[in-house]
């Protein structure tokens, strides 16, 4: 679906991550060639670090917060401080149901004020399938860290709304095009996306998975554009001139060869095995600098802590002989 990079820096990235931004990088290049633009300006709203800037390096990219710790900060009514029509793509990618339900509606109006072309919003689709796998690495990131993912939790606190009344919600602000594509496999995401929390969340080893994230992006991120997916990208043209039905034929998804896919999951497999190897190694080497560290630390802090309390006591007891000496 999505032309494959050769920055290997790219294809070593979370595949979720990789899969998104790409998606999201083709549907702006496809928009920017239609119109013969050398230069498009791209609005991202974001509540953390996406990357984009390196799957557009041609773009000139505005990024504008909307959370600040997890927590949203947009206004109330949402106000984006730029003039109508000021780029020629705005997006978001997983802010959307990350935001309370009444703020959406304003959200998407200004997007659509400012964008002069496409506007992109990438999200999760609510129903009763994506529900439970939520919920499963909800209780998984439990069960490993004793931690309460707060984006997970988002999505039941402000809820994740069906794609269809995403649609509805859209076209209620004027828009007369609307273009769904799928992305994240489903069937493929619950497993990787186990995989990166139980190995790579947390973690300061990330260069020890980019071998398998690179194989698997490259292999078989380009067939994780359907059905049935976790997300959804919508693509919104603002503008007449843009062809959504050529812009949807060149983004439609590939279809995997079995073989190819045999081929792939063999690899995956020892790749996974010689990783978590290097991972266990690592692991203990770490555990041992950080024993042999800790015993460093605690050999130079006694010494110096009961020198410390000798001083004092030294001094407290010249203090009293000069008061009893005065007396």
């Amino acid at each position: 679906m999505c032309a494959l990079s050769t920055d290997t820096s790219l294809l070593g990235r979370v595949f979720d991550s990789y899969q998104n931004m790409m998606q999201i990088a083709a549907c702006v290049r496809e928009a920017a060639r239609q119109r013969s633009l050398k230069r498009v300006r791209v609005l991202e709203l974001s509540r953390r670090t996406t990357g984009l800037t390196d799957y557009l390096p041609e773009a000139l990219i505005t990024n504008f917060p909307t959370h600040s710790n997890d927590a949203p900060i947009l206004s109330d009514p949402v106000s984006l401080p730029y003039p109508d029509n000021s780029f020629h793509a705005c997006l978001i990618s997983d802010v959307y149901e990350h935001v309370p339900p009444e703020m959406r509606p304003g959200l998407l109006n200004e997007m659509l004020r400012v964008t002069e072309g496409l506007v992109l919003i990438g999200c999760p689709n609510s129903n009763e399938f994506v529900s439970r796998l939520d919920r499963m690495v909800f209780d998984f990131i439990w069960g490993k860290y004793g931690e309460r993912f707060t984006p997970l939790a988002q999505h039941v606190e402000f809820g994740v709304e069906p794609i269809e009344e995403i649609v509805k919600s859209i076209e209620a602000r004027g828009a007369d095009r609307v273009t769904v594509l799928p992305a994240n496999y489903v069937y493929r995401w619950i497993h990787l996306i186990l995989i990166y929390f139980d190995l790579q969340h947390k973690t300061s080893h990330t260069d020890v998975f980019q071998p398998f994230n690179r194989i698997y992006n490259e292999r078989l991120s380009p067939y994780d554009y359907r059905e049935p997916c976790y997300r959804y990208l919508i693509l919104v043209p603002t503008i007449a001139e843009l062809d959504m039905t050529a812009l949807n034929n060149s983004l439609t998804g590939r279809f995997e060869k079995p073989a190819s896919v045999k081929e792939t999951d063999e690899l995956l497999v020892q790749t996974f095995r010689e990783l978590d190897a290097s991972a266990a190694d690592r692991l203990r080497a770490s555990a041992l600098e950080i024993a042999s560290l800790r015993q460093r630390i605690a050999e130079l802090e006694t010494p110096g802590l009961e020198g410390f309390i000798e001083r004092v006591v030294s001094r407290i007891r010249r203090l009293i002989a000069k008061n009893k000496r005065r007396a």
